[in-house]
């Protein structure tokens, strides 16, 4: 009786997972291999749907679709897939090997899309070989790479995504063999010199030490950088542009021991919220204690910042799921550029309060902010629920929200 019943079930998933839906539809079945959250992201049509997985790392979502469209999938990392009406598709990774281990079925072009980033991972067209490889071998193995990406492209029906393909991988060699030209007129001692530098700063990760080291060995790691950054330069320590590296390299050995200072000194959960002001699209300077009696969700961004766009559309739904609430959502973009600013807040009419702080100014330093999107929950008298809260698109942030309203 038990293996009947498994059977049925499994027959049932079969038919769940398998059976083609309507040409309207898109449906996507993912397994997950040691998830790192609960969810799982797709952004599509300018809209941001969260799929919450169940106890073994599975996931099933449909999409009405009436054309073929990108989107991305995010789970800890970030992967581009593509949807054709009528799709059922089926994922499968592992977080620990994100992109290595990325898997398609039914999806040709999702495929596809996962062995070009492998493929110029592997080639490294902008690490070691942009530096290091001479010229002509570089462009031999771009001529290679783009021999395989179109072989592998011509094996598609003519239509957007090949079209589509072909005009990003034409971008994308005319980009690298500029790059590589640039490079052209440095001597070997300078690029072995720029190529150590980029290993250095990938082997001191200071946004993570700055989170996860006590200020003993955060200092510890910042003069160990500084004295093999230091070292490295003397190989040009008869170039004219020595001096300016090495002021570069003493500017940026001080700013991360800043960056250390501004986030020992931030404010903690349930401590009091610094306050900033700043005008929005009227000049009217706003305050952030202006809105005490409320609670206050603080979205820092900027037009330009991807990431930061994603997360609108559940931003909205959220401003729309609580407009008779208590609750006032705050935007405050650290565009320079304050025409860009101002365009998107009208393009696409954008909700909310909406403050312009004309780039990384004392609310970045105050709390800390070194990337962004990031986004604050402020309890009614002022006081932080989360300095670094969920973000619109997870469920976790309504649970916090519901706890005050």
């Amino acid at each position: 009786m038990k293996n009947s019943s498994l059977y049925k079930l499994n027959f049932i998933l079969l038919i769940i997972f398998s059976c083609s839906k309507d040409l309207n539809t898109v449906s996507i079945a993912g397994t997950i291999i040691n998830p790192v959250n609960d969810t799982v992201m797709i952004n599509y049509t300018d809209t941001t749907y969260t799929v919450t997985l169940n106890d073994n790392g599975q996931f099933y979502i449909e999409l009405s679709q009436d054309s073929a469209q990108y989107a991305t999938l995010v789970h800890g990392e970030m992967t581009t897939i593509f949807l054709k009406p009528g799709d059922g598709i089926k994922i499968s990774f592992n977080t620990d090997e994100f992109d290595e281990t990325m898997n398609f079925q039914n999806s040709p072009e999702s495929s596809f899309l996962a062995y070009k980033l492998i493929s110029t991972e592997q080639r490294d067209f902008y690490g070691e070989n942009l530096y290091l490889l001479d010229e002509s071998d570089y462009k031999d193995d771009l001529v290679d790479y783009e021999n395989t990406m179109m072989e592998r492209l011509n094996t598609f029906e003519n239509g957007y995504f090949k079209s589509s393909e072909i005009k990003k991988l034409e971008t994308e060699i005319a980009r690298f063999t500029k790059q590589k030209e640039g490079f052209s007129e440095r001597s070997k001692l300078e690029l072995e010199y720029m190529w150590n530098t980029q290993l250095l700063y990938r082997e001191y990760n200071f946004y993570s030490l700055i989170e996860n080291s006590d200020r003993a060995d955060y200092v510890d790691k910042l003069t160990e950088f500084k004295s093999k950054m230091l070292q490295s330069l003397e190989r040009l320590k008869d170039d004219e542009d020595y001096e300016k590296e090495r002021e570069k390299i003493m500017a940026v050995v001080g700013k991360w021991e800043e960056r250390k200072n501004d986030y020992d000194n931030m404010p903690n959960d349930g401590d009091l919220s610094i306050d900033f002001s700043y005008p929005n699209q009227s000049e009217e300077l706003i305050s952030l204690s202006s809105f005490r009696g409320s609670i206050v969700y603080v979205d820092v961004w900027a037009t330009w910042c991807g990431p930061c766009i994603a997360e609108i559309p559940s931003l909205e739904r959220l401003q729309r799921d609580y407009q008779d609430k208590n609750i006032v959502f705050l935007s405050v973009s650290v565009d320079t550029d304050k025409n860009a600013w101002e365009k998107m807040l009208i393009d696409d009419e954008l909700g909310g309060v909406q403050l312009w702080a004309n780039g990384w100014s004392e609310l970045t330093k105050s709390y800390a902010i070194f990337g962004i999107p990031r986004f604050m929950l402020i309890d009614k008298t002022g006081h932080l629920i989360s300095v670094d809260a969920p973000r619109p698109s997870s469920n976790e942030i309504r649970t916090l929200i519901e706890e005050r309203i």
